[in-house]
């Protein structure tokens, strides 16, 4: 785990580590999956096949581990485009598409 390209990703992992019981290794292992976690991919294809219903659960989902694995910058970018979807502005929903991709494609290269 690299503290420094995790920091610049926008990854607070001090209060990531606190919520994990400091168990670094944990924490690592949680990076990992989430590196293959399908609900990315599963976002970016309810997205474009406009079904908001999906790309709610996924983003809301992704927003919930972003919380708690420290992923601040991921975080903030799903913000607008979950609270988008939940009042069924898909229009606004893609335009903060971009935000989400940029935020994750520095993530997952940092873990």
């Amino acid at each position: 785990m690299n503290r420094f390209k995790l920091f610049k990703a926008g990854v607070n992992v001090n209060e990531a580590l606190v919520r994990v019981g400091n168990d670094k290794a944990l924490y690592e292992e949680l990076l990992e999956r989430f590196k293959v976690d399908e609900r990315y991919g599963r976002l970016l294809a309810a997205m474009a096949a406009e079904d908001q219903e999906e790309a709610f659960q996924m983003g809301h989902a992704l927003k919930g581990t972003a919380g708690n694995l420290g992923f601040t910058r991921f975080f903030d970018a799903l913000v607008p485009l979950v609270e988008s979807l939940r009042t069924g502005d898909l229009a606004l929903a893609k335009a903060s598409l971009p935000a989400v991709e940029e935020a994750y494609k520095a993530l997952v290269e940092a873990i």
